[in-house]
Parts: C-alpha cells; sequence; structure tokens
C-alpha cells in the first residue's frame, strides 16, 4: 500500500467542494452560524466536522475510505488490524481487557500499570495477578518486566488467562518484549500491551520496535501522545490468532461512540503518514539531539538524568524520555514543573516528587529540545547549594497485598475517613498523581503506612491527586467498622 495516500482527508476535502446543504447533525451545519469558538479555531473546523455523511464512510462496518485508511495504519504498524479509537489509548485498555478476561478470570499485570486497567478490571470481573516490576534502583522508580518475573507468577497462576504488560513504561522503560511474547504464547496466555507512550515506535530505526510488530496480540498505541495526531486520538492494534477479529470489534463498538469524529480519524491519518513517510528522519535527528541535551544536563550541578545505557539488566529505554531527578537543588519534582512553566514557558509532562519528565515527539525539533538544557542551567544556578535536600517519601513500587478485587471493592459498601487513619483498610477507590496516572493504592488493596505517607505528601505539595472523595482530607475505605485487616 502507499503510505503517502490519504483517504479520509481526501474525502473530506472533496466533500467540502461539493458545498452540500446539511440536513442532519451535528446541528452547527458545518459553521453556519459563528460563535465564540469558531472565532477561536476557525471554519474549516466546522467545515470538517461532518457525521459520516454519503462518501465519508461508516466507522461501525467500513467498506470505503474509512476502510482503506484502517489497513493503512495496520499496514505501517504491522499489525493484522487496526482500529481508531477517539476516546483515547484508555478505551482501548477497556477494549482489550474486556474482549480477553470475562468475569472471575486471571490476568497477570504489572503494578505499575495504569489507572485504565482498575477501570476495565472493575468493568470485566476479572481478577488481577499484580505483579513486581523490576525497579530502577538509583531513581528509585518502578521499570518493566523481565522473562524471568513473568515465568515466576505465571507459574503460580497457571490459570491465567492473559498478560498485560507496559511498553514502554511512563519513564521509557522497555521490556525484551520479544521473547516475554514467544514464552506467553507457549503457554496460550493472551498478550495485551500498554504502549501508549510509544506510537512511534517501529518508524525509526533509533526506536525500539513496537508491540505489534513484535507480535503482540492487542496493541494500544496512544498516537496522540508522540505521533502527532490530535488529543483524544488512538490505534488499537489487532494480530489473530489467540483472539478473533470480531471479538474485538464487538468490544469496539461497544464501548466506541456512534458518532466518531472525522477530524480525529483524519488526524490519525495524517499522523500515520507521517510516521511512516518522515519517522525514520525525524526520529534519527530527535533522538541524536536528545542524547546530546541528556549529556549537558547530566553535567548541571545538581541534576541527575536517567541514562538509557544504565538500569535495570534486560531493559533498553526510549530515548525520547528525558527522566530528571532533581532532589539535590533543594527542590522537589512539584517545584520545579511550577517553575518551569512560570520563568521559562516549559511544559513539562509530569512531576512526582523526586523527578521530572520531558517528552519528545514527532512534532519536536533540535531547538525545542535544546531549550531545556538551556532552562534547567539557569534552574541551576538559581538554587543549587542554597537550600537543604527536602525529606521526601519514595514512590510505591512494590506490590501491597490484595485483600479483594477491585470490582468487588468498587461495588462493596463504604465509608470516608481521615486519610491519616487509613492505613491497615481496605482501599475503595484509586488515589494517584496525573500524569501519570499509576495508581499508588487500587480498590481492594491493604492501605499501607507508606502509601498513607506518599498520598499525604503529595497532597500537601501538588494539586495533580485524584481520587473519588470529595473532602480533600478523605479517602473511601471498605466498609468494616473498626476492624482491621492484617
Amino acid at each position: 500500500m502507499d503510505q503517502n495516500a490519504t483517504p479520509i482527508i481526501d474525502a473530506l476535502r472533496e466533500f467540502n467542494q461539493k458545498k452540500i446543504a446539511s440536513y442532519d447533525v451535528p446541528g452547527h451545519k458545518r459553521g453556519i452560524r459563528e460563535d465564540d469558538f469558531q472565532k477561536l479555531v476557525g471554519k474549516d473546523v466546522y467545515l470538517m466536522d461532518v457525521n459520516a455523511p454519503v462518501g465519508l464512510d461508516i466507522f461501525a462496518d467500513p467498506k470505503g475510505v474509512v476502510r482503506e485508511s484502517l489497513d493503512l495504519a495496520a499496514e505501517a504498524y504491522k499489525a493484522d488490524n487496526a482500529f481508531y479509537l477517539v476516546n483515547g489509548s484508555s478505551s482501548g485498555v477497556l477494549i482489550m481487557i474486556m474482549t480477553v478476561c470475562h468475569d472471575g478470570e486471571k490476568i497477570l499485570i504489572p503494578r505499575n500499570a495504569h489507572k485504565s486497567v482498575t477501570n476495565a478490571l472493575i468493568l470485566s470481573g476479572a481478577v488481577p495477578v499484580f505483579m513486581e516490576p523490576e525497579i530502577n534502583q538509583k531513581f528509585g522508580i518502578a521499570s518493566g518486566m523481565t522473562l524471568q518475573t513473568i515465568q515466576k507468577y505465571a507459574a503460580a497462576h497457571p490459570d491465567a488467562k492473559a498478560l498485560f504488560l507496559v511498553y514502554p513504561t511512563y519513564y521509557g522503560a522497555c521490556a525484551d518484549l520479544k521473547q516475554i511474547i514467544e514464552y506467553a504464547h507457549s503457554k496460550n496466555i493472551v498478550v495485551m500491551v500498554d504502549q501508549a507512550h510509544g506510537a512511534h515506535f517501529s518508524f525509526s530505526s533509533a526506536l525500539p520496535k513496537s508491540a505489534a510488530e513484535l507480535g503482540a496480540d492487542l496493541v494500544v498505541a496512544g498516537t496522540h501522545k508522540t505521533g502527532g495526531s490530535l488529543t483524544q486520538s488512538a490505534m488499537l492494534l489487532h494480530n489473530g490468532g489467540l483472539v478473533k477479529y470480531h471479538s474485538v470489534k464487538k468490544r469496539v463498538l461497544m464501548l466506541h461512540t456512534t458518532s466518531p469524529s472525522y477530524l480525529l480519524m483524519a488526524s490519525l491519518e495524517s499522523a500515520r503518514k507521517q510516521l511512516a513517510t518522515e519517522g525514520e528522519e525525524i526520529f534519527g535527528e530527535l533522538v541524536s539531539e536528545c542524547r546530546n541535551v541528556k549529556r549537558e544536563i547530566s553535567k548541571i550541578p545538581g541534576l541527575l538524568v536517567l541514562d538509557e545505557n544504565e538500569g535495570v539488566a534486560s531493559m533498553t529505554y526510549d530515548p525520547t524520555k528525558i527522566v530528571i531527578n532533581v532532589t539535590k537543588l533543594g527542590l522537589d519534582g512539584f517545584d520545579v514543573y511550577d517553575i518551569m512553566f512560570e520563568k521559562y514557558g516549559i511544559q513539562l509532562e509530569l512531576a512526582e516528587p523526586t523527578l521530572v519528565l520531558a517528552v519528545i515527539g514527532v512534532g519536536d525539533t533540535k531547538k525545542t529540545v535544546k531549550k531545556l538544557a538551556d532552562a534547567f542551567k539557569d534552574l541551576s544556578a538559581a538554587y543549587y547549594g542554597k537550600y537543604e535536600k527536602l525529606d521526601i517519601p519514595e514512590e510505591i513500587v512494590y506490590v501491597p497485598p490484595q485483600i479483594m478485587s477491585p470490582r468487588q471493592a468498587f461495588y462493596a459498601d463504604k465509608i470516608s475517613i481521615g486519610i491519616s487513619e487509613a492505613a491497615g483498610r481496605v482501599a475503595a477507590e484509586a488515589v494517584m498523581i496525573y500524569p501519570p496516572g499509576i495508581p499508588i493504592c487500587i480498590p481492594g488493596e491493604l492501605i499501607t503506612a507508606e502509601m498513607v505517607e506518599e498520598i499525604l505528601y503529595c497532597q500537601k505539595n501538588s494539586n495533580c491527586v485524584q481520587k473519588d472523595s470529595k473532602e480533600t482530607d478523605k479517602i473511601l475505605v471498605v466498609e468494616g467498622g473498626a476492624e482491621k485487616f492484617d
């Protein structure tokens, strides 16, 4: 297939030229009445915001331009099939788990998985076997999974139906996926991969290969994160064999809107074309510049940069993730995150107590990457040696006791108690810093003293803590009076 082709974009352009009178939805009628949003983004956005008119194909049963566009995406990612997602990577995670795992069936999951996994467990009723990921001791952060660890958990749970992996992790760690997939398939275990932060993989020899190319059964690629499509757009990739196409499609249509945005689908198509035709050149240059900037920042007093060539054995790192420990500046990650925005006009991807993360995507250039080093040099000059190192709690990177399944805890009777009093109780809600959206505690887990310490610190020092409880100082736990769980 010709990866320069853009069938959806071509069809939108042709439709717009016909100047059709719209007596269908959406109600803005392609922008006839100007409103404030149109003044902001322009009328062209409204002209292209259509709902499957003649010639634009039907998402639920594509036979024309949408079908062609999906086939191009599958070929580009070296998968058997592709589905466009207009509700983000999170919807893809729900679809994957609900396709493969039914109520009561076991699934192996690293504990540093995204919160959407917890939601999928609640909806599907699947029973998680949380695995402890490898730890990058130098940075105190969770990394990927090794084959040996997965083999240990699979042996202890021979009835596990599926294996869920994060590739890369939020910090860029990439497990040796090829050998893990081969092992899982030898045990008839379905492999699902959250590649939300690796949509650019496989499009440059300087980058890791995509999970779909390596043979995973189901893969979510967060195209909007690093691949250049509009926010909320992603792709679900499928390889036949252990998982049937019709089973995936059924869940896609169940969890997908019946009115998918052609703007989002067109942006996915455009991103695929750019990655497939220009990715080698773009990311070859960006990877080289990222490595230069990492070396430069590592020499700045008070800063420690995650080196992609060190850390956990058998792990590689996505070179386009720039992870910086900032605690020797006498600041925590939340402080640096705010200072970078307010003083230097830099929006970082995330802050955690000890570090910050910058994500480099297809839209970056040598100039934008270099700006990071200049800003951190100035930051170090302003703060290094002038403040004492902060007392920061360690990130939760172990597997807490699972007292009940997330679904059981979600539907259990609950009470709201003070967070400081919650140690020893069973969590009835997920609490996390977002981003990255990796839960500090998950429904059904025993709340530990370490969890309480981390939640309280993050609440005090950032506005990124997410939970269900309305009261800031409260947390939902499974009702049980004064009874404690040992």
